[in-house]
């Protein structure tokens, strides 16, 4: 599938990270596990040298799904979250859409500082018996003294069929 260079920009980061959304065959699963759930997730752990203390944090996509919010009708939409055991210095989550392999949607960055836990989403108007795809895509800094002390993660969901973009 086409990957997507992106740059995510945020005045809270230190300096600017070039992440990559695309969505390969690494990590994805075609199990279906139940609406609105995520197949399997990315999980990385952090060691702090002084203490021997342990973060360990993982990035979740959940499974595209159509959308039946009153404010959000007629979309399908896709979830990601990042969640640590420990607070971190800092979180940053972006995520991104794919109608049949080609990115649909992107979100802006979504910024948590000093929080063990991020959530975003990207949504976009539904097609109905199309292929959607959720990835995300995250950089976590974990506080002074862990090591390592930045690490990008990454998740992608499972593919979906959505048939029908109206209320079951």
């Amino acid at each position: 599938m086409r990957t997507v260079q992106r740059t995510l920009l945020s005045g809270a980061l230190t300096g600017v990270l070039a992440l990559t959304m695309g969505v390969g065959t690494a990590g994805a699963s075609t199990a279906d596990t139940g609406p609105d759930t995520a197949t399997g997730a990315t999980t990385v752990r952090t060691v702090d040298a002084r203490s021997g203390d342990v973060i360990t944090c993982k990035i979740t996509t959940h499974l595209p799904h159509y959308s039946h919010h009153a404010d959000n009708r007629h979309m399908v939409n896709v979830t990601a979250d990042i969640k640590c055991s420990k607070s971190v210095a800092q979180l940053a989550l972006r995520v991104g859409l794919y109608k049949n392999g080609t990115l649909y949607k992107q979100s802006g960055a979504k910024v948590n500082a000093g929080r063990n836990k991020v959530s975003q989403n990207a949504a976009r108007r539904c097609v109905k018996r199309q292929k959607y795809t959720g990835y995300s895509v995250g950089v976590v800094t974990f506080p002074p003294g862990y090591t390592p002390h930045t690490k990008q993660v990454k998740h992608t969901s499972a593919t979906v069929r959505i048939d029908a973009c109206k209320k079951r």
